[in-house]
């Protein structure tokens, strides 16, 4: 059984680019990327919230994130950069995700 990813306490926000625009987004421990984009009214692409559908797929640009759990992106996809933004947990301070790809 794998645990539960965990973020370093070091992280207190991350990097995201949204539509053109980068933006600093609070992290709040515990928390998938997805809600603290969706708790600093952001509106990133999404949809079952359960790592079924791949609505939320993002490349992540620099830092270390770990999904909770991945069903949809392929063993390439992973090697390309792309995380699900609804299961991305960040493991380093320097996150950058690209939600406009």
């Amino acid at each position: 059984m794998n645990a539960e990813p965990h973020a370093s306490n070091d992280v207190n926000s991350f990097r995201a680019t949204l539509d053109g625009v980068l933006h600093v987004v609070p992290y709040q421990p515990g928390e998938a990327l997805l809600d603290c984009m969706l708790d600093a009214d952001l509106d990133p692409a999404f949809m079952c919230q359960e790592a079924h559908c791949g609505t939320c797929m993002v490349v992540k640009l620099e830092g270390d994130v770990a999904m909770r759990k991945n069903d949809v992106l392929s063993k390439r996809d992973l090697e390309q950069g792309y995380v699900l933004l609804c299961q991305s947990i960040p493991l380093s301070d320097d996150v950058w995700i690209d939600c406009d790809v």
